[in-house]
């Protein structure tokens, strides 16, 4: 009997190699969501505002308070002094420093209790809703403002109108347009009326 080489000697089931499969292709990347701008603002499918849109509605409640008079006084030598007193009110406004941008974060009407002017911390109550508050007129993150006495520092100015010129004694007041002032042709005037009447007319 003739033998058979190792070579020709087909190997045990337990000693064959399997077969690898070819390793799967690596998957694609995923693209990037982008943002377009012109859509960026618009509202949610449900009908939420976007961030930013709750943002600009918050901010368009911030009061103008640059009407009023500056609460503070920087010196030559850059400290800064209050310029109210104790019983006075005044108008701050904070930003928010813990933010990026420094946003608005409210205004206040304030009514001062006591002052440190070493450190610039006034105690002060709030007459809204009746609670203690605390504010710094030395941070760069707050604004003073003098406040009336009374009324709402919020309301615009009124416009300052000019005094009413004074008659002379024995002058009366005269009725009708000032002296200067342009009247009209009276080829237009007749226009007009003529107009009227076709109009009604018709």
């Amino acid at each position: 009997m003739a033998r058979k080489s190792k070579s020709e000697t087909p190997a045990p089931d337990h000693q064959k190699k399997p077969i690898s499969s070819p390793p799967p292709p690596p998957p694609e990347p995923e693209e990037e969501p982008t943002v377009d701008a012109e859509v960026e603002d618009e509202p949610n499918e449900d009908g939420s505002l976007t961030p930013e849109q709750r943002e600009q509605k918050r901010l368009a409640r911030k009061p103008n308070i640059d009407h009023l008079p500056d609460g503070t006084v920087m010196l030559d030598d850059g400290s800064i002094l209050p310029l109210f007193d104790v019983g006075d009110r005044i108008v701050v406004e904070r930003l928010a420093s813990c933010l990026i941008g420094l946003p608005w974060l409210d205004t206040r009407v304030y009514l001062v209790q006591r002052i440190n002017d070493d450190t610039g911390q006034v105690d002060c109550i709030d007459p809204e809703f009746h609670h203690y508050a605390c504010v710094g007129f030395k941070s760069p993150h707050q604004r003073f403002k003098l406040a009336p006495k009374k009324g709402n520092p919020f309301a615009a100015p009124k416009k300052v109108q000019p005094p009413k010129q004074e008659l002379a004694p024995g002058e009366k007041k005269r009725r009708g347009r000032p002296k200067g002032s342009k009247n009209r042709p009276k080829e237009i005037i007749q226009q007009e009326r003529q107009a009227r009447k076709e109009g009604k007319a018709a």
